[in-house]
């Protein structure tokens, strides 16, 4: 398992590779976006290896900026291949806070952008 804690500037993330579950959550504004994401990417690159047979992606992020969006998106096509190559299920589930109608519409941009579905969820 791995945790990055996140901070006001960083997002919270977690990455259970024997569930096949990652999460973003928080806010991502960091200066140096790859200080965040080239862990994450390593954990996805070596999932990718040998994916169980669901794998679970959820964005519950508050805000981020635009240098996180394109490695979210980057995230998201990687799951697209463990989809493809492998055949297994994957499930991506975005997470907004029910008043935040700009992160429900941020969410359904990036499920336009992709070839898998994206399940957008509201919460209080």
């Amino acid at each position: 398992m791995f945790r990055m804690s996140g901070t006001h500037q960083r997002p919270t993330v977690v990455i259970d590779i024997e569930k096949g579950f990652f999460e973003i959550s928080g806010s991502s504004i960091p200066e140096n976006p790859m200080d965040v994401f080239t862990p994450i990417f390593d954990h996805l690159n070596r999932y990718m290896e040998d994916p169980c047979p669901v794998t679970e992606l959820h964005f519950r992020l508050d805000y981020f900026n635009t240098s996180t969006s394109k490695l979210m998106l980057d995230m998201i096509h990687k799951m697209e291949s463990i989809k493809e190559q492998n055949g297994k299920d994957v499930k991506i589930k975005w997470f907004y806070r029910e008043a935040d109608d700009d992160m429900m519409e941020i969410g359904e941009d990036f499920a336009n952008l992709c070839r898998l579905p994206i399940e957008i969820i509201p919460y209080s």
